[in-house]
């Protein structure tokens, strides 16, 4: 019976006006309809799965609103006889698209300049500027190249956070700080003010911290992730020679 059922069953296919092999490109909240088997074993049923959840049609044929957000899905769908005899799970890979946009390059900067310095006469004491500023208008971190696979008519908006990786405080024993993380609408290039990234004086160290943006169109459907990092360089070690 096994080699029975494996020999009748269909290879998985998305319908349309007709038949089309997969893999399958669908935008997001399109409805498509899938199916094996032009004709099923009687008592068969079958079981369909989208990355392993199993969804509600026990047919040779499913229906799919394709609600999630843009990426690689793996659907499948195996076909159970009526004596209980399992068939090839049949595979087909479905790509959700919706738009695309390209993160701006991995950045690193110094610390701002040092203006000012004295001398204890036991050290150098400088005003310890250990951070960086993206200023209002610095569109180095604004995210370009918009492509609409869907051609939607509404807009879409932007999102973005950055998250600061520890530094070590100034002051003795020199904990590790966190600062809070920023996030906002639109591009960070807007944001008024700037955008302050912390340095290193203590150990003089590279810090690298993280900016992640997303796509949010008008019916909700969010974008993948996608991050990129920005590094900040520390001031030079000045040390006193005698």
């Amino acid at each position: 019976m096994i080699l029975l059922t494996i020999v009748l069953f269909g290879f998985l296919k998305a319908g349309a006006q007709k038949d089309a092999p997969m893999p399958d490109y669908v935008c997001v909240g399109a409805t498509k309809h899938y199916h094996v088997d032009a004709n099923p074993v009687p008592g068969s049923t079958y079981t369909w799965k989208i990355d392993g959840v199993p969804q509600i049609s026990t047919t040779n044929e499913i229906d799919i609103t394709w609600e999630k957000s843009p990426g690689k899905y793996i659907l499948t769908v195996q076909e159970r006889s009526a004596d209980g005899c399992q068939g090839t799970i049949q595979t087909g890979d479905v790509t959700v698209k919706q738009w695309d946009f390209y993160v701006p390059p991995a950045l690193g900067e110094c610390v701002e300049n040092i203006s000012s310095v004295s001398y204890s006469g036991t050290r150098i004491i400088t005003d310890q500027p250990d951070y960086y500023t993206f200023s209002h208008n610095d569109k180095r971190l604004d995210i370009s190249e918009f492509v609409d696979y869907c051609q939607l008519t509404c807009p879409f908006t932007i999102r973005w956070q950055i998250d600061f990786s520890p530094t070590p405080d100034l002051l003795p024993p020199h904990n590790m700080v966190t600062r809070a993380s920023v996030s906002g609408v639109g591009q960070p290039s807007e944001v008024i003010g700037g955008i302050q990234f912390p340095g290193d004086g203590v150990t003089l160290n590279d810090v690298v911290h993280t900016i992640t943006y997303w796509i949010k169109d008008c019916a909700g459907n969010e974008s993948l992730p996608r991050k990129q990092n920005i590094t900040i360089k520390p001031r030079p070690n000045v040390l006193v020679v005698k």
